[in-house]
């Protein structure tokens, strides 16, 4: 089993990336988002889809891991409401 870029997975876990694939909607009363894996490039990489306004972003493992050691603070920072600038 491969992990999510690429290389020999060391347990016997399900797949993580078969339900990302097609794309999952998370949201609340606020925000609706689909979570996807873009497996097109050489490295495969989350891609975050706005519901409402249909904006994208793709997002390398890098990226991510940053946001699981970023602190609490920070990151409530990065969802003020205040912040969000839609067109």
């Amino acid at each position: 089993m491969t992990d999510l870029n690429g290389s020999k997975r060391r347990d016997d876990r399900a797949e993580p990336l078969a339900g990302f694939v097609d794309g999952v909607v998370v949201g609340n009363e606020f925000a609706s988002i689909e979570i996807s894996v873009d497996t097109s490039g050489r490295v495969r990489r989350a891609v975050l889809k706005d519901i409402t306004s249909g904006q994208v972003r793709y997002i390398d493992p890098l990226v991510l891991q940053a946001l699981v050691y970023m602190p609490d603070d920070v990151m409530q920072s990065l969802a003020d409401p205040n912040l969000i600038v839609s067109d």
